[in-house]
């Protein structure tokens, strides 16, 4: 009998020696599954972080692309007027010579009297005649609305800065719609005729920023997905407690197989190199932390609509006008 307890003893002990190692084994893996997990949420925060910092330089890039057209014709503007002003000083310059002739004459004698007259007169005739006072002042009106634009583009612009912060503030969704597409206005001209129906909504609270990086990525893609050319038309509007922005665009469409995974991270049909599948997983993320949902509908050959709704704060709707 005490042989049987020391055997069973034995196996006891051994069992429990096996179930120790098996147990460290199982440790070891997790700390190698936990320490491979880590690395790819810190692979994948990187790949993300470098997408948006791709999509800053796209948008910097097509920003700049847009003031070069105005800070152009306001640098020429303001190089005409210069000589104008130049040419203008010149001539002014000249009649005053004239006018001291005129005053060191003697005027006792009338023999000067009708030359005199006759010398103001073509003073005063070439004075008033002259229009470059009027074309420099012509062109400073349209250097001004040059500047207007650019200081556009700059707003526009501080509306996407800062796409991280944490703050959130009330904003109109319409106002956001605008931003976006001057900024992406670049991609647009002279390809994609827009359209516009926004309606009259409230406000809505949250991070501008994001909101504008959300319907740029989607006015991006709709831009994408026409090609050569295409209708855009983005539409606003409030739907019961939700403010919805429709953009739609006249593209291919999107094929059923590849729908369901619009979505899905690091998914993308464009080839290699061209795209890291993150755009419109970001574009659900933030859309899903301001309350919101995002929609799609789509048809071969007919072109697709995004629908982004986000919805309202209800204490704003219940203050007094």
């Amino acid at each position: 009998m005490f042989e049987l307890l020391i055997v069973i003893a034995l196996v006891l002990a051994a069992y429990a020696g096996y179930a120790h190692w098996q147990l460290g084994r199982m440790r070891a893996r997790a700390a190698e599954i936990s320490a491979e997990l880590e690395k790819v949420q810190a692979t994948q925060s990187q790949v993300i972080h470098t997408t948006k910092l791709a999509s800053l330089g796209q948008m910097i890039a097509g920003v700049a692309h847009e003031m070069n057209t105005p800070i152009g014709f306001v640098k020429s503007n303001v190089e005409v007027v210069r000589d104008l002003v130049g040419e203008y000083r010149t001539l002014v310059e000249k009649c005053l010579q004239g006018f001291d002739m005129m005053l060191s004459a003697d005027l006792t004698r009338p023999q000067t009297v009708e030359p005199l007259r006759r010398a103001l007169t073509k003073v005063r005739d070439t004075l008033a005649g002259d229009s470059r006072l009027s074309d420099a002042s012509e062109l400073l009106t349209d250097s001004a609305d040059g500047l207007t634009q650019i200081a556009n583009l700059v707003r526009n612009l501080k509306g996407f800065a800062r796409v991280d912060r944490d703050g959130m503030d009330l904003f109109d969704l319409n106002e956001s719609v605008e931003s976006a597409l001057m900024i992406a206005a670049h991609q647009l001209r002279d390809r994609i005729e827009v359209k516009r129906d926004l309606g009259v909504i409230p406000k809505i609270r949250g991070v501008a920023s994001q909101v504008n990086q959300v319907l740029l990525n989607l006015i991006t893609n709709a831009s994408q997905a026409m090609g050569d050319e295409g209708t855009l038309l983005v539409a606003s509007r409030r739907s019961g407690d939700m403010v919805e922005v429709e953009i739609t665009d006249t593209g291919a469409g999107i094929p059923d197989d590849v729908l369901p995974r619009i979505f899905d991270p690091f998914f993308t049909t464009k080839p290699v190199g061209e795209g890291t599948g993150l755009g419109l997983s970001i574009v659900h993320k933030i859309v899903q932390t301001h309350g919101g949902s995002i929609k799609v509908r789509t048809a071969p050959k007919k072109g697709s609509t995004f629908t982004v709704s986000f919805p309202l704060d209800h204490a704003l709707l219940r203050q007094p006008a």
